[in-house]
């Protein structure tokens, strides 16, 4: 494998590296040539570069996107020259794929991709650029997610002064596209990992409303806005984006850790973003500083290092720019003391999917680097952390720190211990003393939390009200400590079925109540049913045998937080009083 990096102002410059390239033994004898083409241009003559390129290079597989300019006047990237990055490849394979999303969904693009992958039996990576919706590249990239294929690229961008068309770049252009590089061959090993710095702080905040795919309405049930102008006094002026830049809001996904950023705001106090957002989903503030961003920099190159790629290709979030300033630099040129060859694409967002998880990422750097040596092992790390240092080095020690850096010292350390004793508190508060599930208090907050967002999307949330049955049997005979036992058996029984968005609590005695978002009354009863089963198999300490009653219902039209309960509690109480173990349901009011 061969990389080499091209950079043109003119055709006549371009005309020139090509026929450099056709000329060259490495172009004659490769397996597959893969082109990426950034344009920071806001003049360039997209389409006939594109097709010049393809004619004069009919081998070569061609991908690329304009670039995001959204630093300050000063950092504009402009009058930079495009850059044509080539990859020789002596075993691998590469296969093209193009999507015109003004006549394709994300779906049915993704289903194609899909089948093509099917017959691809050494696929072993995938480059995409993308100039459409978060909806659209999550459909997408969600339609064949099952063959777990690492997926690494970037949106495209444009100038926020020039407001230039965002274009992605394949057999033509796109103003609305996806292009995909499929890359195949058994010898090929790829490192990727991604790059963010930036550390949380202060209380954790949950998104309550979304309009489409990609603006917050409200945050804790407040205008989106409100986290900006109350915890850092950022007014939605036209300085806006300038002033949040260095405060991503933090997601956890996918046992990857996401940032995203702002790149407006609505008059109705709305935060719109270029990457997707999801209700329900909980975030923090953090920080950002160079020094932090360029630790986790200087990490990625020391693992690239010992991985050994013959390419290099790293994807940048232009916010990292906006935020670095004339620092911005310093990270693509840290990479090419090992790389001098890499390409760099600086895009709106960055694709990070690898085998055991990734997303669409906002304010990182995606490094990738792939080999042809087949003793390389594949290696990903969804999210470096930055390395603290065992205290002050000894050079610094007589240093004066910067007051800033004082003041954000304090800040992370204090929001550390407030979030440690939270969880204590959180603990004793919200959780029943015995089985250690959520006690009552805390059941009616989540279930009136569900409500509120059941009326919002139109989503039915399913409710199962359960008992032990003859508990007072089991205490009376056996005594009140095998009757914790009991208790304590049952639900961690139960726990075994809990997925991430079920609540689960301890309503009172040896009654529980057990919460299902998204799910209908069918589905609802199946898993009643599932946990009745469950239960009345299992084997018991001293009292061997337990049965238990389930009564399930559906949000209905009207309901609050008591009518809910009572009604799943009447569906109990007709289980109970037609022999017990068994699952009764009651879908309305009136039956």
């Amino acid at each position: 494998m061969l990389q080499k990096k091209y950079v043109f102002h003119t055709f006549d410059e371009l005309e020139s590296i090509a026929a450099e390239i056709t000329a060259s033994n490495a172009y004659r004898n490769a397996s597959g040539v893969l082109f990426q083409l950034y344009n920071p241009k806001i003049d360039a003559a997209d389409e006939e570069i594109i097709a010049y390129l393809h004619a004069a290079c009919e081998k070569a597989c061609l991908v690329g996107l304009t670039c995001a300019n959204i630093a300050d006047q000063e950092f504009d990237i402009k009058d930079e020259p495009i850059e044509l990055n080539v990859t020789y490849f002596q075993t691998t394979r590469l296969l093209a794929f193009d999507f015109d999303m003004n006549h394709e969904t994300g779906f049915v693009a993704g289903r194609i991709l899909n089948n093509e992958l099917e017959d691809i039996y050494d696929a072993r990576c995938m480059l995409v650029c993308y100039s459409c919706g978060s909806a659209v590249i999550n459909a997408f990239t969600n339609e064949f997610s099952h063959h777990k294929l690492p997926l690494f690229g970037a949106k495209a961008g444009r100038s926020i002064r020039a407001l230039n068309p965002a274009l992605v770049y394949g057999r033509s252009t796109h103003a609305n596209g996806i292009v995909a590089i499929v890359f195949a061959g058994e010898n090929l090993h790829l490192y990727m990992d991604n790059c963010l710095g930036f550390k949380e702080i202060g209380l954790k905040m949950r998104v309550t409303k979304t309009e489409g795919d990609h603006i917050i309405t409200e945050i804790d049930h407040k205008p989106a806005m409100e986290v900006y102008s109350k915890y850092l006094n950022v007014k939605p002026n036209k300085y806006f984006v300038h002033n949040v830049c260095e405060f991503p809001l933090i997601f956890s996904q996918n046992d990857c850790i996401l940032a995203r950023v702002p790149f407006a705001c609505g008059e109705d106090g709305s935060i719109h973003f270029t990457a997707g957002v999801e209700k329900g989903a909980k975030f923090r503030l953090s920080y950002g500083t160079p020094d932090n961003l360029f630790n986790i920099i200087d990490q990625s190159v020391e693992n690239l290092k010992k991985f050994a790629p013959e390419a290099v290709f790293l994807f940048e979030c232009r916010n990292r720019v906006r935020f670095l300033k004339d620092q911005a630099r310093h990270e693509p040129d840290k990479f090419r003391e090992y790389s001098p060859e890499l390409s760099v694409a600086v895009g709106y967002a960055e694709l990070f999917f690898s085998p055991t998880g990734g997303s669409i990422l906002n304010s990182a750097l995606v490094a990738v680097g792939l080999t042809e040596d087949a003793s390389s092992q594949d290696e990903f790390r969804a999210c470096i952390k930055i390395k603290e240092e065992d205290g002050i080095p000894e050079e610094k020690e007589n240093e004066v720190i910067p007051f800033v850096d004082r003041i954000l010292h304090f800040l992370e350390k204090t929001s550390l211990e407030l979030d440690q004793l939270n969880r204590k508190l959180g603990k004793i508060a919200y959780t029943d003393r015995l089985t250690r599930i959520y006690n009552r208090w805390e059941l009616e907050h989540k279930i009136n939390e569900a409500i509120k967002l059941s009326k919002n999307d139109h989503k039915p949330i399913s409710l199962i009200f359960m008992d032990i049955d003859h508990f007072k049997h089991v205490n009376d005979t056996y005594g009140h400590d095998v009757g914790d036992m009991v208790l304590r058996a049952t639900v961690d029984l139960i726990k075994d079925n809990l997925q991430s968005q079920h609540v689960f609590g301890r309503w009172g005695g040896e009654e529980f109540l057990y919460l299902l978002p998204d799910a209908d009354l069918d589905e609802a009863r199946e898993f009643a049913e599932k946990l009745r089963m469950q239960v009345e198999e299992n084997s018991y300490v001293v009292v061997r045998h337990v049965t238990m009653s389930f009564g399930v219902t559906i949000i209905s039209e009207g309901d609050d937080m008591a009518s809910f309960v009572k009604r799943a509690d009447e569906a109990l109480y007709i289980a109970k009083e037609s022999g017990r173990n068994r699952v009764v349901t009651k879908s309305s009011i009136r039956n």
